[in-house]
Parts: structure tokens; C-alpha cells; sequence
């Protein structure tokens, strides 16, 4: 015997709005984020796009306003522009919005100085020698700064030169 759907009710748009305010609650989250999360509780597709399309026009849900946030904040923990594109994009968000908050808010000379910064402080004052420099090199690009930001933070910490005069 088979079970039949009820069709969807106000009751079930009340319990996916709730979840979404309480996982909102807790951060800002993408739209795809909170559709996945709502899909794995087992809501319908009508359900969830109702749901989301209400937290939109509430400003609740906003791609953009997420993703300007989610760069300020993993900037300020010493993450590069490329891992942040590659966060957001794993968060659902969408290209054209994960190159507007990434150029805004970081330009060349403000992600070497975060990657100078970065290096310097795993130094901990020591010289940068051979194996020191291998390691800090995956250390940078795993935190997600460019090759070209990393060689020249490398050359820099090697050399002891002006950061302004490498190329």
C-alpha cells in the first residue's frame, strides 16, 4: 500500500521558514546554503523556493551582502583571494557576486602586504632559509594567495629587500 503525499501545507512553509531563521540565527548564509540544508530536512522544492523567494524580499537572504561579509571577515583571518573565491563558490554564491566582493574589497598591494604580514609572523623573526621557504611557500598558497604574490613575498623575505622594488 502506498503512502499518499498531502500536499503542502502552511504548517510546512512555517517549519522551513523557522529552520532558515534559526541556521540564519547562527551567521549569514548563502541562498543555495540554506536551500541544501532545507533539501536534506526533506522539504519540497515548492516549499523551499517559497521560503527562500520570502526570506529574499525580507532582505534576509542576501548573495551579495553574504558575500561582502564573508570576505571582510575571512580577509581579516589572512585568507587569499583565491581561497575566498573558492569558499563562496562552494557556499552556492554566484560568480559575477564572488568577483565584485573579492576586487572590491582586495587589490594587489593590500593581498601582498596580508601575505608579507603572514609570512613574517610564522617567522617568527627568524631568517628565511631553504627548507623554510619551501614550507612557507605551501603555507601561503594553501591559504590562498596567488604564485605571484607568494614568490615575491619569498624574494622579499630572502633578500630583506624593499617590497616595492621587487617585480
Amino acid at each position: 500500500m502506498r503512502k499518499r503525499s498531502k500536499p503542502p501545507g502552511p504548517r510546512d512553509e512555517e517549519a522551513a521558514r523557522e529552520k532558515c531563521l534559526r541556521l540564519l540565527a547562527l551567521r549569514a548564509r548563502a541562498a543555495a546554503e540554506l536551500r541544501q540544508r532545507l533539501r536534506l530536512a526533506g522539504f519540497e522544492q515548492n516549499i523551499i523556493e517559497t521560503v527562500l523567494a520570502d526570506l529574499e524580499r525580507a532582505d534576509l537572504v542576501n548573495d551579495e551582502e553574504f558575500a561582502r561579509q564573508w570576505v571582510a571577515q575571512r580577509t581579516a583571518s589572512g585568507a587569499g583571494r583565491n581561497r575566498l573565491r573558492w569558499e563562496l563558490r562552494r557556499k552556492g554564491v554566484g560568480e559575477d557576486l564572488i568577483c565584485r566582493a573579492v576586487d572590491e574589497a582586495i587589490d594587489d598591494s593590500t593581498e601582498l602586504e596580508q601575505a608579507l604580514g603572514l609570512a613574517q609572523r610564522r617567522l617568527r623573526g627568524q631568517p628565511a632559509e631553504g627548507a623554510d621557504l619551501l614550507r612557507l611557500r605551501r603555507f601561503l598558497v594553501g591559504r590562498g594567495y596567488g604564485f605571484g604574490t607568494v614568490e615575491r613575498v619569498l624574494r622579499h623575505l630572502a633578500a630583506q629587500e624593499d617590497l616595492s622594488d621587487v617585480s
